[in-house]
């Protein structure tokens, strides 16, 4: 591709691959139009209650060990959303979590997320599952976005 920047496309492209093969995962999408610089994945809408109507996960990583990964479900009109950062920022440490529903600086907390993209992806994977599991708790009576407060309720999951 004969980038410029210092993505670690290698990777990506491995934990693209890995992410296409679960059975949760309807598509990768690899350095689409309009986010050149990251992997975009589409989960299968059959594994959320009718309330969410898309979900997503979409990263970057650096070759400096730099990252972002943002989750975000579509909810008529509304999303939620949530993201795990590795970068320099004058917010918050190196490593921080953007709570959800809606991401901003001024509410990102401190965190320590491993070294190896693997094990934070397996963290992220493992903290959407939990969130999944408690929107199909919650189908009766779902919490849309706008009414959700962070409440840390996946304790250390979020953050390490």
């Amino acid at each position: 591709m004969g980038r410029t920047d210092n993505l670690n496309e290698e990777r990506m492209r491995l934990l693209g691959s890995r992410l296409a093969d679960l059975d949760l995962i309807e598509m990768v999408q690899y350095f689409p139009s309009g986010k050149e610089d990251r992997v975009v994945v589409s989960f299968e809408a059959s594994y959320f209650p009718n309330v969410v109507d898309t979900a997503n996960l979409e990263f970057r990583l650096r070759l400096n060990g730099d990252f972002n990964f943002q989750y975000r479900e579509d909810w008529s009109g509304e999303s939620w959303t949530c993201r795990w950062d590795r970068h320099p920022n004058s917010h918050n440490r190196r490593e921080h979590f953007h709570i959800p529903p809606r991401p901003q600086e001024e509410n990102a907390i401190d965190a320590d997320f491993p070294d190896n993209p693997n094990e934070i992806l397996k963290l992220i994977l493992e903290t959407i599952e939990n969130r999944i599991n408690d929107l199909w708790t919650a189908t009766t009576n779902p919490e849309f976005p706008a009414e959700y407060e962070f409440e840390g309720e996946y304790g250390d999951d979020w953050l390490c």
